[in-house]
């Protein structure tokens, strides 16, 4: 018995893990408690990427899913801080910000607006 309350209990608790959407901004991008792993393929990293970035791509530059992807982030990220997720739209970041949180993950952020608004907000964007 006591087994099945905790599974229903984790299985809740999961479910009801969400990730928050928020607008980029410069608080975000010096904020050292997040770090901002960037999305986009490759080929999108060469017109340039914020600067200190993780660039982890979710697909490859042929739409094709990055099975490595939660291993990357695994391997790339520090779990102690919050993730934030971007690409150019905000889209594919909604996304993959619901594939952590189905991996476990709990601190992720979806930057809505993505690079195109962090390009109108003037933020430090540099070449990969």
């Amino acid at each position: 018995m006591i087994k099945v309350l905790l599974m229903m209990f984790f299985t809740t608790a999961m479910a009801m893990a969400k990730y928050i959407n928020v607008d980029i901004d410069e608080s975000i991008v010096n904020d050292k408690n997040i770090q901002i792993v960037d999305i986009r393929t490759p080929i999108e990293w060469s017109y340039g990427v914020l600067k200190g970035a993780i660039l982890v791509n979710l697909t490859d530059d042929n739409g094709y899913y990055n099975e490595n992807f939660i291993n990357m982030i695994k391997e790339k990220t520090d779990p102690n801080k919050k993730i934030a997720v971007i690409c150019r739209s905000g889209h594919r970041s909604q996304t993959a910000s619901e594939i952590l949180i189905q991996n476990g993950y709990k601190d992720v952020i979806n930057l809505s607006g993505g690079m195109i608004l962090a390009t109108k907000k003037g933020l430090d964007i540099v070449k990969p």
